[in-house]
């Protein structure tokens, strides 16, 4: 069978009926982002359409929306080679609008066709390709990357279609925390202007946060931390996006007056992630740069000591050393004792 033909087949036979009945088939690791109020259609409501569209009518969606970054390098290769071997697996999603064609779903599929047709064409030519493998004997239709399957969606609002682009990245990458606080920061914001503007008895009874956290298989005190990173600061946010820091210190920092963040960045961001559980039990919304500067003397000096036990008779005896000579001598011995041990 040609590719062309392939692909043909792969979408001639897909419905929304076939791929509810594999989605209650997934194992739930691959199903979570299959829940989405978006989707969620009435009786009556027709079937998006499933067709071939060329791809020079294709337009990419506004940067704000899809702020995700393109696939690169190896990962960008395997996609190329794998629509090349096997065909297209899944059709892309594109909103129409008048004689618009938007992609919501598939920016990097789209991607690989371009750069498939780009070798094919170059091969034709009689040039070396760059990814794909070609024996002197296969025959190849550069035509059949002109065109792509693509599910149609019609008749939804701007919300509704950055809620495809978030739920399809979720569900088809791994997203570091940048993307995933982004994506969840998102997505509350959709739906909690839904839920302001309709009557839709599909949100009553529910919280926004239970709704995002259905969607991302998270817990609802997740999702309520990763939205308060929303008032982290700049820099501290980088801290956890590098994994300096935990998600709960980051939310709970959020919390500071923002002058008091960036008194901590500046001042104590290594302390607080030397001693990440002293810290959050002593944080309060209502802490001033005063009060964590007290709060990170006292730590420090606190862990700037040396607490010995010492039984003697059959009882112990607790000593606390602030000494630093003294401790370090301690330290000695302990590590000299240490190394006779091993």
């Amino acid at each position: 069978m040609s590719k062309s033909n392939k692909m043909m087949d792969i979408g001639s036979k897909m419905s929304f009926k076939n791929i509810a009945d594999k989605t209650q088939e997934m194992p739930k690791r691959e199903m979570r982002a299959s829940y989405s109020l978006s989707n969620i259609k009435e009786p009556e409501e027709k079937t998006d359409q499933i067709v071939k569209i060329d791809i020079s009518q294709l337009e990419t969606a506004p940067e704000a929306w899809n702020f995700y970054p393109k696939l690169e390098g190896e990962e960008f290769v395997k996609l190329v080679k794998s629509i090349y071997e096997h065909g297209l697996l899944h059709p892309i999603v594109v909103r129409k609008r008048e004689d618009r064609h938007i992609i919501l779903s598939g920016h990097n599929r789209v991607r690989a066709y371009k750069q498939i047709k780009l070798e094919l064409e170059e091969i034709q030519n009689g040039n070396n390709a760059v990814l794909l493998e070609i024996m002197d004997d296969e025959k190849f239709n550069i035509k059949d990357y002109e065109q792509i399957m693509a599910v149609i969606k019609e008749d939804i609002t701007d919300d509704e279609a950055r809620e495809i682009i978030i739920d399809a990245n979720y569900v088809q990458r791994q997203l570091g925390q940048k993307l995933m606080t982004r994506s969840i920061i998102e997505k509350y914001k959709i739906i909690q202007d839904r839920r302001k503007n309709t009557d839709d008895d599909r949100y009553k009874n529910i919280k926004t946060r239970e709704i995002v956290a259905q969607e991302f298989k998270l817990s609802g005190r997740h999702i309520d931390r990763y939205k308060k990173l929303e008032s982290l600061n700049s820099s501290i946010i980088e801290e956890f996006y590098q994994g300096k820091i935990s998600l709960e210190l980051a939310a709970k920092l959020a919390s500071l007056k923002p002058n008091v963040q960036e008194h901590i960045f500046k001042k104590h961001m290594k302390s607080f992630a030397k001693y990440p559980a002293r810290t959050l039990e002593n944080l309060k919304p209502s802490n001033t740069k005063a009060d964590i500067d007290a709060m990170m003397k006292s730590i420090r000096e606190d862990n700037d000591q040396a607490r010995i036990t010492i039984k003697e008779d059959g009882r112990s005896k607790n000593y606390v050393i602030t000494e630093a000579e003294t401790i370090e001598k301690i330290k000695l011995i302990l590590s000299q004792y240490t190394q006779g041990k091993n």
